[in-house]
């Protein structure tokens, strides 16, 4: 309950100030393109890593990419790139 009246409390002050909510909420970002590229932005860490699946830690959840031939094609502490044939992204609480 607690963490709820928090997060609206952050989404709103993010509303009246026109700042974006991924920035009150740390909420992780993937914008997926196709179904041969995604980014993601504001993230933990690389849980774990192989062509056929890669596990991310966000700041509430993990978030995990299925598919064929995936690789990360770019990496940085701030945001990330994953190409490859992707066939399903799941959040795992």
């Amino acid at each position: 309950m607690w963490k709820e009246e928090i997060h609206g409390i952050g989404e709103r002050f993010a509303e009246a100030y026109s700042i974006p909510k991924d920035v009150i909420a740390n909420a992780t970002l993937l914008h997926v393109i196709g179904k041969s590229e995604i980014f993601l932005e504001n993230f933990k860490g690389i849980i774990s890593y192989t062509c056929h699946e890669i596990l991310i830690k966000g700041y509430d959840c993990k978030y995990c990419i299925s598919g064929n031939c995936l690789m990360i094609a770019y990496y940085s502490n701030e945001d990330m790139k994953i190409s490859g044939e992707i066939q399903e992204v799941r959040i795992i609480r």
